[in-house]
């Protein structure tokens, strides 16, 4: 049976406050990353506006990544859907130029 992988104790600084997170060796550059994304979005939330408190900052914060995270998620699957209708239409196109060299042979 494979052995789980090992967690560690990672520090990350949000709002000038630390955080330990365990996370996999693996996960460790991508979840600094999005501490970092993460307080980058709560700074210019505060910048930008009177909110007093670092929970509601959180909070909008959370609710703009995850608005944007919906936005990403509607594009993909209609490029999706994209990709499916046009793969389909080229196998029309494959099927009629095969019936017309039926029809002419």
């Amino acid at each position: 049976m494979p052995k789980p992988e090992q967690k560690q104790s990672v520090k990350v600084s949000i709002m000038q406050r630390e955080f330990t997170v365990a996370c996999g060796h693996e996960e460790t550059a991508g979840l600094i990353e999005a501490a970092a994304y993460f307080d980058k979005q709560m700074r210019a939330i505060t910048k930008g506006s009177q909110i007093l408190t670092v929970d509601r900052c959180a909070i909008m914060a959370g609710l703009n990544i995850a608005h944007s995270l919906l936005q990403i998620q509607k594009a993909v699957g209609a490029q999706e859907n994209m990709d499916s209708r046009l793969q389909s239409l080229h196998d029309q196109i494959d099927q009629a130029v095969i019936n017309i060299q039926q029809v002419v042979s």
